[in-house]
């Protein structure tokens, strides 16, 4: 006779910019990273809102990040597997952060084989997108094991495009060269930038705003048709709300969920970033 599969938890990372109010009653656990500025640190999403950490940006404070410790997540880890789950943890591509080799330190810490940890290959609701569909099979029953294979073939189908004000706090924060952010800030051109297998690239540079928007939406046209759909901002509300509206005209039926991106991402980011992130239908 079959036993029936464990229950399962997920667990991902504050990079996924998820909220209470997304996750609803879903069994899934957030990890936060850490932001350092001016020598005080803060948990990611936790002791630091939004607001404040725009308003440090704008007055030219560069902020320092770095990823959970190995304890936090053997501390996370521990608790979910003692309540009797299996757990599958999905993190921001490590490619950008330390965080998918922390988490993998702690599971060989553990030494369980009931843990299996995802490099999602992105960032932001592209992460917490694949831990919405994760946690919802598992409250569906899936097992470990069959949510985690459908997740590394699904990460396959996300797609994350964004335009910045400048390249300058990429370069900064080492995630881009220093040749890419000379070109983006270059005649004051508005750089669009993609991540793909997790690594931030250019894509190309255009005159204003208002031709950066047009030309994400042009890239969600051609990328469609979207299960699942992010407008994010940092301190941009108006151009994430125009990008909004020409994606419902592209793709009537989505539903559109929009919040302005964490303080890990938009370290890097930058105020004035706007973008969009999502799963295409698998074909």
């Amino acid at each position: 006779m079959n036993s029936e599969p464990r229950p399962v938890h997920i667990v991902t990372d504050s990079t996924a910019d998820l909220i209470a109010e997304w996750i609803g009653d879903l069994p899934i656990s957030v990890v936060p990273l850490i932001v350092e500025i001016e020598g005080t640190t803060y948990k990611d999403g936790i002791d630091l809102s939004k607001d404040e950490f725009v308003a440090h940006l704008r007055s030219g404070v560069f902020p320092r990040t770095s990823q959970p410790s190995i304890g936090a997540f053997r501390d996370v880890y521990q608790d979910i597997l003692d309540s009797g789950h299996d757990i599958v943890s999905i993190h921001i591509s490590p490619q950008l952060s330390g965080t998918l080799n922390s988490a993998t330190q702690a599971k060989a810490a553990i030494g369980s084989d009931a843990i299996h940890v995802i490099d999602s290959t992105t960032v932001s609701m592209g992460i917490g997108f694949l831990a919405l569909e994760a946690a919802e099979m598992a409250k569906a029953g899936k097992s470990a094991g069959e949510i985690a294979s459908y997740i590394e073939q699904r990460k396959q189908n996300q797609r994350l495009f964004a335009t910045l004000e400048t390249l300058e706090y990429l370069r900064k924060g080492g995630r881009i060269g220093r040749a890419a952010a000379m070109l983006g800030s270059a005649l004051q051109l508005k750089p669009i930038v993609q991540v793909r297998d997790g690594v931030v690239e250019p894509v190309e540079r255009v005159r204003t705003y208002r031709r950066a928007l047009e030309r994400l939406a042009t890239t969600f046209e051609e990328s469609q048709p979207f299960d699942r759909v992010a407008v994010l901002h940092l301190d941009a509300p108006n151009e994430a709300t125009r990008l909004v509206e020409r994606i419902k005209e592209i793709q009537p039926e989505i539903e559109v969920v929009t919040g302005q991106i964490g303080t890990v991402i938009g370290a890097y980011g930058g105020p004035g970033l706007t973008g969009f992130t999502g799963l295409v239908s698998p074909k």
